[in-house]
């Protein structure tokens, strides 16, 4: 049988922002049975806090490159030729020493380690139970105990559509009244396939971002506290 061949692009823009010292990242590109049909797509905005930059690069076989070449003269968009420079300026450092570490991506590591663990602590501080985070610099939370607490007009929709969900009025409600903003999680997941074991998680989860400043996560932390203090407030 003629089967069309199979073409693998892998997003791996956290490949170091992995902070479980018993976890460790592998490239599939590393994987010999794939290594011919795979470009590993990555971006300097995660690893160096450069977001802005837009720019980032592709690993791949040359007879796959060539064809992403062919088509960058379409693109609209282009990073600029100083932004370029400087992203290779700052690969080549990475690799040294940075901060007593070894390299910057080893420091990198620790310090997402250390970012996690406080505002991990801080939400589950607020009740909101959260799941355990080995990579990347997000926190998803549970925001079940609060489901009650949320003022009924946050669960309104703004667009005339059927009422919104718990995560969704959570969300509203924590941004608008305490000043927090947080991801509902229920896009990422399939409404028609829910979690055999737990058909309602995906609509109570809410996602929390680590990599800010130590002032902010402080400040953020102060706010889970005075977001706690309403489940002993009567509704």
């Amino acid at each position: 049988a003629n089967i069309s061949p199979v073409y693998l692009i892998s997003d791996e823009v956290y490949k170091y922002i992995v902070h479980d010292p018993s976890v460790s990242h592998v490239h599939l590109a590393s994987l010999r049975a794939i290594q011919d049909v795979t470009l590993t797509v990555s971006s300097a905005g995660k690893t160096f806090s450069a977001t802005g930059w837009q720019i980032g690069w592709i690993v791949g076989p040359r007879h796959l490159l060539k064809h992403a070449h062919r088509i960058l003269p379409y693109l609209q968009f282009c990073a600029a030729t100083p932004i370029q420079t400087a992203l290779v300026s700052a690969l080549d450092a990475a690799d040294l020493p940075y901060r007593g570490h070894d390299s910057y991506y080893d420091w990198l590591r620790i310090e997402y380690a250390r970012k996690r663990n406080i505002l991990f602590n801080a939400l589950n501080e607020a009740n909101l139970p959260t799941l355990p985070a080995s990579g990347g610099f997000f926190l998803l939370a549970d925001m079940q105990m609060y489901t009650n607490y949320i003022p009924p007009h946050y669960f309104e929709s703004e667009d005339n559509a059927p009422s919104v969900s718990a995560d969704w009025a959570f969300c509203r409600w924590i941004a608008r009244d305490f000043g927090i903003i947080a991801i509902p999680a229920s896009p990422f997941f399939d409404a028609a396939k829910p979690a055999a074991d737990d058909p309602g998680l995906s609509q109570r989860l809410v996602r929390f971002a680590f990599c800010k400043s130590d002032d902010v996560l402080k400040d953020a932390a102060s706010r889970l506290r005075r977001l706690h203090s309403t489940l002993t407030t009567v509704v």
